[in-house]
């Protein structure tokens, strides 16, 4: 860096001959006629002022400039004073001074080598007052640069769907971010304040694999992701896919004492996601079954019919003959179920064109027995012909669940009222079928309203999957519908869920099926 000398002397030819000696020597210096032009431009280098030019005007202006400085500021001043013994006017002249700091007294006359030396030592100092400038700023811009990453960081683990832990082992958990602090209860204040430690997490029955992961980590530095169940405040057991590694030092490495962090994914969800899958491939198979079966109990009933027909038409007793009656009664019952199953359970390939009471009618057949069981009133109304097309068994499934669930919320009796009708959407440009499915249940609160589509939500406790209502409305929405509900908490209410299917479907099948076709 370099530095120019300023020099303010303003009698005779004393400034001139001060910048010879001084450029001769090889530092760059230069004359100032006022005290302004002393502050030049930045760097400026030590000043050199002759004792005459210290006016209380520049001594004012010089005091306040450097008032202003930074504290690793230190402007150097060399102050050419008169010959001669200390006097009183040297006393003053330093009294004066002061607010200038602390300069240095030449005085003349002045050998050059001195007055070199001197300033050579003042472009010394305020040369290391740059470089200091310099390290501060550089220290500030890293301080500023790591508060910035600090924040990033932070920002980026309490947005994070993934849980942190970090602590020492024997030391308790020293930061939890906010996605752990949700799933287990606990609050940040609680982790700084050191009431949340390894235990209070921890259970017994994954000692082993957590003790499997610790030596992963004295070896490795870190531990394979393992499977464990953390307990939440409450008491609640919440299953999280664990992984865990060593935060190193220089002073040991694979040392557990160390630092550890501990990352922790919710598998809650997939736990659900797979319990719901097993139950329903488990009520698949029984669809399955239940059709295969009732497929084969059709041929023996036509045949016991048509016996009971025979014998009907032979015997004369008039109480054989109603007994008869009775069992060709119970018979057509029996044929109606299984027509019903057999209905509700085909699988369409492609959609079709049908009615509203020909979707409903092998759905409320399946359901009978529950009806009559539960003490429920049916009501069904159909006050339209309209036919829309759609995949049958998809629609029947929706229909099963909504009915189902207005069943399971009349246990101690109901009643049951299903309409149908020739409807089009508030926008009127679409025409379709509307059934509704009204139930004078317990009706819901505006949170479950608000939830009840939501994957694996349900408020039936173990005896619910809560992907019902969630799957229906993806089979809504496949064929270009809307389903709606009203519900309500009031010793008369109920809840009703009105389902619009619209009967253009079966022209945006074509239009897919032709697209499907040109890209073949």
């Amino acid at each position: 860096m370099s530095m120019v000398v300023r020099v303010m002397a303003p009698i005779g030819r004393d400034a001139e001959l001060i910048t010879g000696v001084l450029q001769q020597s090889g530092l760059a210096a230069e004359v100032c006629t006022d005290p302004l032009s002393l502050l030049g431009e930045d760097p400026i280098g030590p000043l050199l002022i002759a004792e005459e030019a210290l006016s209380m005007e520049t001594i004012r202006i010089l005091g306040e400039w450097m008032r202003s400085q930074p504290t690793w500021s230190d402007l150097p001043v060399l102050i050419l004073t008169g010959n001669g013994r200390e006097t009183s006017k040297t006393h003053l002249l330093e009294f004066q001074c002061l607010p200038l700091g602390a300069p240095v007294l030449l005085e003349r006359p002045i050998r050059t080598a001195t007055l070199v030396s001197s300033v050579r030592a003042a472009l010394r100092a305020r040369q290391r007052q740059y470089e200091i400038r310099d390290s501060l700023r550089a220290r500030d811009a890293a301080l500023a640069e790591l508060k910035r990453e600090r924040e990033t960081l932070q920002v980026v683990l309490d947005n994070s769907i993934v849980g942190v832990l970090i602590g020492k082992k024997d030391d308790g958990i020293t930061y939890a971010n906010q996605a752990i602090l949700r799933l287990l209860g606990y609050t940040a204040d609680e982790v700084a304040a050191g009431k949340l430690g390894w235990n209070d997490i921890n259970t017994a029955e994954y000692a082993e694999a957590d003790r499997q992961a610790e030596e992963q980590m004295r070896i490795f530095g870190t531990a394979d992701s393992y499977h464990k169940e953390l307990r939440a405040r409450d008491g609640r057991l919440i299953p999280f896919l664990v992984g865990a590694t060593i935060i190193p030092s220089q002073e040991s490495q694979g040392d557990l004492s160390q630092t550890i962090a501990v990352f922790l994914t919710d598998m809650s969800r997939q736990k659900q996601a797979e319990s719901a899958l097993i139950q329903s491939e488990k009520l698949a198979a029984v669809g399955r079954l239940a059709a295969s079966i009732s497929h084969e109990i059709n041929n023996p009933l036509e045949a016991v019919t048509n016996i009971l027909y025979i014998v009907e038409g032979n015997v004369k007793d008039e109480e054989a003959q109603r007994y008869i009656a009775t069992a060709q009664a119970e018979l057509q019952r029996v044929s109606q179920i299984v027509t019903h199953t057999l209905r509700f359970h085909r699988q369409a390939t492609s959609p079709r064109a049908l009615t509203a009471e020909e979707l409903l009618e092998p759905t409320i057949g399946l359901h009978h027995g529950r009806l009559v069981n539960s003490n429920i009133d049916v009501q069904v109304y159909h006050c339209g012909s309209r036919a829309v097309v759609c995949y049958e068994g998809d629609i029947r499934q929706v229909l099963n669940n909504l009915i189902g669930n207005a069943i399971d919320s009349m246990k101690t009796g109901g009643r049951l009222l299903i309409r149908t009708r020739d409807a089009h959407l508030w926008n009127g440009n679409t025409s379709g079928v509307r059934i509704t499915i009204a139930d004078t249940g317990h009706g819901m609160t505006q949170e479950v309203r608000e939830r009840i589509f939501e994957p694996f939500y349900t408020t039936k406790g173990i005896n619910g999957t809560g992907l019902g209502l969630w799957i229906s409305s993806g089979i809504v929405d496949k064929h270009r519908g809307l389903i709606q509900v009203h519900s309500t908490l009031t010793k008369s209410g109920g809840t009703v869920f009105s389902l619009f299917l619209p009967d253009e479907f079966r022209r945006e099948e074509r239009v897919q099926e032709q697209a499907q076709l040109l890209e073949q």
